[in-house]
């Protein structure tokens, strides 16, 4: 099985998200999208190669029911789960944002 590891900034992008749902629907609404959320990353982990590649071989999963979605993909021997964005957000700012954690990611390994 491949090992799977987060990079810098993914826990901060999932607090964020569910902040956001906190701000605008109450704690229902922000414990509703980290339920959500729990199921894509199941899915995800246990069938990583179901979403289509792409900008720069990443992976999305949008998370039913809101504008966000994960980012991921494999690096070498291990997948890593690198963003979650709302994706109504300029592409060419979360493709750009991805590479930063990539990069730094790859400079830490």
């Amino acid at each position: 099985m491949t090992e799977w590891i987060q990079a810098g900034g993914y826990a901060g992008d999932l607090q964020a998200a569910y902040d956001y749902y906190r701000a605008k629907g109450g704690s229902r609404a922000a414990e509703q999208f980290y339920e959500r959320y729990r199921s894509c990353i199941e899915m995800i982990t246990q069938h990583p190669a179901s979403c289509a590649i792409r900008g720069h071989g990443w992976r999305q999963k949008p998370i039913p029911r809101s504008t966000y979605s994960v980012f991921y993909g494999k690096r070498g021997r291990y997948w890593m789960l690198v963003g979650i964005q709302s994706t109504v957000q300029d592409p060419d700012r979360i493709q750009a944002l991805l590479l930063l954690r990539e990069v730094a990611a790859d400079e830490g390994a």
